[in-house]
């Protein structure tokens, strides 16, 4: 009769039991590697007249009350921060704002072609400037 399982004996591995381990280790191994990102394809710098007409739409749809005219945030609005959001992360949050913004629903109240100007404007514009590179904020 041709054994189907062997039963290692006490205190000793089995090759079939260190075998098995090293195939679960090279699979999970191999697993890790296939899952890891590829790189993003690069997006397209916006044009010049892109950034404008975001500029445009900023004020136009009267964005700079609350956030300011260059999305720094102000009493009445949050600064709008492009480097913790995506595009479409923006469009989602106008349609569907939280707190005390109002919401743009529609492509009739604002066009996601607009939006896609708005958000190219807002990135092209600098960072803020660290804190403690700003001689009023810091404790010397």
């Amino acid at each position: 009769m041709k054994r189907l399982f062997v039963v290692p004996s006490p205190g000793k591995p089995s090759t079939w039991l260190i075998g098995a381990i090293l195939l679960a280790l090279a699979n999970l191994v191999a697993g890790v590697h296939a899952q890891q990102p590829t790189s993003a394809p690069a997006t397209p710098t916006p044009s010049a007249e892109t950034i404008q007409a975001g500029k445009q739409h900023f004020v136009t749809y009267t964005c700079y009350a609350c956030h300011g005219y260059d999305g720094q945030g102000s009493g009445n609005g949050p600064r709008i921060d492009t480097t913790r959001t995506t595009l479409t992360g923006l469009v989602n949050y106008v349609r569907q704002p939280g707190g005390r913004m109002p919401p743009f629903r529609t492509e009739r109240q604002i066009p996601d072609s607009a939006l896609a100007e708005i958000y190219a404007y807002l990135e092209s514009l600098p960072p803020p400037p660290d804190p403690s590179s700003i001689p009023l904020l810091r404790a010397d």
